[in-house]
């Protein structure tokens, strides 16, 4: 199975991106477990519901991984939390840090910022995207992790992350 993370800034097309790419391949796409545990605990959290939220996604993509498709798509994934705690915290569990090493052999599409900010009260920092993606791009180069850079509006935005999964696989 290949596992397709999507990653990147805050408001960067992930989850919209992900319902356009299981459309293409018809396979599942795995939401983003953070929205709905933040949404509960009405947008408030600390350093210890970074856990939670890491055993949420990844019992979310094993749920989903048990049908063995053979493309999966994940509107996020580890490193989303990683970068999240080490920008807001300046520090990162050991769970989130070994369970994103895990992730080795997947591909990563890492989303340009540049499509326009959709306001959301989950959303945090609007200002930060283009100092966000360089830490994304400097993280998934030091963990050794296949990624692809994904840009671009619209369909445009899709044929291009379809254009790295192909090449990804061609590899």
């Amino acid at each position: 199975m290949l596992k397709i993370y999507l990653t990147g800034p805050e408001s960067s097309g992930k989850t919209w991106l992900a319902q356009s790419l299981a459309k293409h391949y018809d396979c599942p796409w795995v939401p983003e477990y953070a929205r709905q545990y933040l949404q509960e605990k009405s947008g408030r959290y600390q350093y210890e519901d970074l856990e939670n939220i890491s055993k949420g996604q990844l019992d979310l993509e094993n749920q989903f991984a048990r049908n063995n498709p053979s493309k999966l798509i994940l509107d996020t994934g580890q490193l989303v939390l990683y970068i999240w705690s080490m920008h807001k915290y300046g520090r990162v569990s050991i769970r989130i840090e070994s369970s994103l090493k895990a992730q080795g052999g997947s591909l990563h599409l890492l989303c340009r910022p540049d499509i326009a900010w959709e306001e959301d009260s989950l959303r945090e920092s609007p200002t930060e995207r283009p100092l966000l993606f360089q830490k994304y791009k400097k993280a998934l180069n030091n963990f050794n992790l296949p990624f692809a850079i994904v840009e671009g509006q619209g369909e445009k935005r899709t044929e291009n992350a379809i254009s790295c999964i192909e090449a990804f696989l061609s590899s």
